[in-house]
């Protein structure tokens, strides 16, 4: 028996396979699968490249990926992976799913997930599970590598505005592969930069840390995080229970600083959390 975990997100997507033991067969990357951000055809592309370089088939897959909370996203991965692999039984969770399923197991607890985006998943004392945030990069995601992507590009046409110092809004415009910020915009309109683009200038905002601007704007996006943590620690209704954090954004030393909040080490990754899901799914009852 062959299990196939893959988790897909808005910067890239894992694909892990393991056996009946849980040995691990191979292990690899492919591109952002967010098809909300990336669009269809990108997400399709990422899949499949994934697929191709699997060295076995699998039977069993478990596949989480951001938005699929939706119906009409899981439809769409579900019909991907199922014209890709149609032996297989698929099962298609969300990213932030799997993620804590990795994280924390099934007990008690919370995991902060921010990366390109932003949400908390929780399990209250009845192991309900439960949300907080995660509500997409238009309308949610606070403290997330786009919102502070967003806000770095807010502060860089501000800075262009008040012909104040060129310094942040040229390494912002460099980050993008732009010659100037004021070209954000119709490479935005245009398609050229999109979510991942403006997420993926998080490394460049943590490296001028502590300089201004990008102390305001990470200090704002900390606060965001901290109070999605413990709104979702009211909910849990224990006194003893895990707390664990995942994504590029909230694993970021400079982030937990200002945070100021204790969290332990996921116990696995996303992808492990699948293949975990997806055997214990077939074979062993929670």
């Amino acid at each position: 028996m062959r299990y196939l975990g893959i988790d897909g997100g808005g910067s890239k997507t894992s694909f892990l396979l393991v056996d009946e033991y849980y040995n691990e067969i191979c292990h690899i990357e492919s591109g952002p699968s967010n098809w909300l951000s990336v669009g269809a055809d990108a997400a399709t592309q990422a899949i499949t490249q994934g697929i191709s370089y699997l060295t076995e088939r699998p039977n069993i897959v478990c596949a989480g990926f951001a938005g699929a909370a939706r119906h009409d996203s899981a439809a769409f991965y579900k019909e991907v992976l199922e014209s890709l692999i149609p032996e297989a039984q698929i099962i298609i969770e969300s990213d932030a799913f799997i993620a804590s399923i990795g994280a924390i197991g099934v007990d008690p607890g919370i995991l902060l997930i921010a990366g390109t985006g932003s949400i908390v998943i929780g399990r209250d004392k009845a192991r309900n599970m439960f949300r907080i945030g995660g509500w997409g990069p238009y309308f949610g995601d606070e403290g997330s590598g786009f919102w502070i992507g967003r806000e770095a590009v807010r502060e860089a046409l501000r800075s262009l505005d008040l012909q104040a110092s060129t310094e942040f809004s040229n390494r912002i415009a460099g980050r993008l592969g732009l010659k100037s910020i004021s070209e954000v915009v119709s490479g935005w309109a245009s398609g050229k930069i999109g979510v991942p683009e403006i997420a993926g200038l998080f490394p460049e905002v943590v490296s001028m840390y502590p300089q201004e601007p990008s102390k305001s704007i990470l200090t704002q996006a900390a606060s965001h995080l901290r109070s999605m943590v413990e709104i979702a620690s009211k909910r849990v209704g224990l006194d003893d229970w895990r707390r664990s954090l995942s994504g590029s954004v909230a694993a970021h030393p400079v982030m937990r600083e200002l945070m100021g909040l204790e969290f332990e080490q996921p116990r696995h990754s996303p992808e492990w959390g699948a293949v975990i899901w997806a055997r214990q799914h077939f074979t062993e009852p929670l």
